[in-house]
């Protein structure tokens, strides 16, 4: 266990924002593995980008902002920014732009180990910065590197790597030649108690989605299961919770298509509520609106919030069969073919039809929610920060 006098900085990257309204999945993971890490007596520094003007972030006592990248009129240019990206190796310019705001404040704060997530470029940076200084790099995605990166990433003994799932891990020592099983692998969390289990009032069951309008969620894959379902005269209403982007409604092709969806869907007699970004503060709220909970990505779901957030709140949980959600769902939850819309309904109608069944997974869910805890998730990461 790290002592409380030993100073450790969670360092978010450069494309997150550690706010309540304008973040995505990193700046959840960070707050709450922040919150069980001063629960068990630490106290860590978080450091992450401002997010433009706002002012308003998570209450964190020991934050650092480091200010958001402005345009530089010597990188406008693709060309510009193709030479730079090929002298550097930098994946983007807002990295290493970054990078110039981080050094100095972690020079100030003199840390024993950092928790970076999301950047392997950052990671072997600071190392080369701060050759005695331990970096613990958290992936939630697959994030490719240039081969000069990867070859310094896997190289350097100070650079321990954990993963949200067990897939990542295996995925992520196959991208970075990494030795087998060397990469730690850990669950997200949920904190269970802040999400609803009561009996669902007795209504139409209503199908729901928790996520961004973004063609790899799936979002469409639901919808056409909804269709096939409707024509199989089973009733339920659907609830659509998410949009484009944070807080943000930015239309494009899929955003349309989704329009067209919901507007056969509504044409066909389904009552579809469309509730659009939800803070987080309102998501147990908005779950407590849903009887069945769909997570329909068509990507390799690493570890998704949205299914630990279905299972937390104590209904049946239906993702596609991608990523690390089988681990997620451990058995508690049901699994269809990733883009298979007709497979979907298939598992999605004796749901729909019978409250007893809704009753059966919706217990196992909630059993599977208590299993994971952020603790544990920290209780990995410290590990890693302290070998």
């Amino acid at each position: 266990m790290m002592s409380a006098a030993e100073t450790i900085v969670f360092l978010n990257n450069s494309r997150e924002t550690f706010t309540p309204t304008r973040s995505g999945a990193i700046a959840t993971c960070l707050l709450e593995v922040g919150r069980a890490a001063m629960a068990g007596g630490a106290s860590p520094v978080v450091i992450s980008r401002r997010h433009g003007q706002e002012s308003q972030t998570y209450d964190w006592p020991r934050l650092r902002l480091v200010d958001p990248i402005g345009p530089d009129p010597a990188r406008l240019v693709a060309k510009a920014q193709r030479v730079r990206r090929r002298l550097n190796g930098w994946a983007r310019p807002d990295q290493w732009q970054y990078a110039r705001g981080v050094v100095p404040l972690l020079r100030e704060i003199a840390p024993r180990a950092v928790l970076l997530n999301n950047d392997p470029e950052l990671a072997v940076h600071l190392r080369r910065r701060f050759p005695g200084l331990r970096v613990v790099h958290w992936f939630h995605n697959l994030e490719l590197s240039s081969d000069r990166f990867r070859r310094a990433y896997a190289m350097d003994p100070g650079i321990v790597s954990v993963a949200v799932s067990r897939y990542l891990a295996r995925a992520i020592e196959n991208v970075y030649r990494l030795q087998p099983l060397s990469v730690h692998a850990s669950l997200n969390g949920v904190d269970a108690g802040t999400f609803r289990c009561d009996e669902r009032p007795a209504r139409v069951p209503v199908v729901g989605h928790l996520g961004r309008v973004g063609i790899e969620k799936g979002l469409d894959v639901l919808l056409d299961a909804a269709l096939i379902l409707q024509a199989r005269g089973a009733e339920f209403a659907v609830q659509l919770a998410g949009d484009t982007n944070w807080g943000e409604h930015n239309e494009n092709p899929f955003s349309r298509k989704v329009a067209r969806q919901v507007a056969a869907l509504e044409d066909a007699g389904v009552d579809v509520r469309r509730l659009g970004h939800v803070p987080r503060s309102r998501i147990p709220a908005a779950l407590a609106g849903s009887d069945i909970h769909v997570v329909p990505s068509r990507w390799d779901e690493p570890c998704g919030l949205t299914t630990l957030e279905g299972l937390a709140s104590g209904q049946p949980v239906v993702g596609s069969a991608t990523g690390g959600t089988p681990e997620v769902l451990a058995g508690a939850g049901l699994l269809f073919p990733r883009e298979d819309p007709a497979a979907l309904a298939d598992v999605l109608e004796p749901l729909v039809r019978d409250a007893d069944v809704r009753r059966l997974w919706g217990a196992r869910a909630a059993a599977r929610a208590a299993e994971l805890p952020w603790s544990a998730t920290w209780r990995c990461l410290e590990g890693a920060l302290t070998l």
